[in-house]
């Protein structure tokens, strides 16, 4: 003959009946009752204790994607500010007067117009402006006298207001 059995308990029969309280459950506790009761409440631990698994991975990837948005905009601003800017430039030379926007050069490289082809040299202890092309020195530049020298948001204005 086989031995029976007994059923064990890992709660204790006080521990039982607070679980029971707690549930809302103000029958007494029997055998029957027992062993049906502990498996929702084991559920519910389990429910609640995913739950907090997700909140902390939502909180962690929140973090993260704040470190990595944080990290484009520092590198962004870095770029701004050590990008040459644009400037407006107002020149003449021969009664006529010239406005153009000029880019500045990276790493001691020469500037450019936008509005021409030819490299532009610009010398502002001299208040000139030297246009020229490839492979000319500074002496066969034509050469431009200064007037006003505004920065990037005149530049970028004048640009916005001449395209078509």
């Amino acid at each position: 003959m086989a031995k029976q059995i007994k059923k064990a308990s890992l709660l204790s029969e006080a521990d039982k009946q607070k679980l029971l309280k707690k549930a809302g459950s103000k029958k007494p506790l029997t055998q029957a009752q027992n062993t049906v009761t502990t498996t929702p409440v084991a559920r519910t631990v389990s429910r609640s204790a995913s739950r907090l698994n997700t909140e902390e991975q939502a909180g962690t990837s929140t973090a993260k994607t704040k470190k990595i948005w944080g990290g484009i905009v520092v590198l962004l601003l870095a770029a701004f500010i050590i990008a040459p800017k644009p400037q407006l430039l107002e020149y003449h030379s021969a009664g006529l007067t010239t406005q153009s926007v000029y880019m500045p050069g990276w790493f001691g490289k020469p500037g450019t117009i936008l509005d021409t082809n030819q490299r532009a040299v610009l010398a502002e202890d001299e208040q000139r402006l030297y246009l020229c092309f490839e492979g000319q020195s500074n002496e066969q530049c034509a050469k431009y006298q200064l007037r006003h020298q505004q920065g990037f948001i005149a530049a970028a204005i004048y640009w916005f207001s001449s395209r078509p």
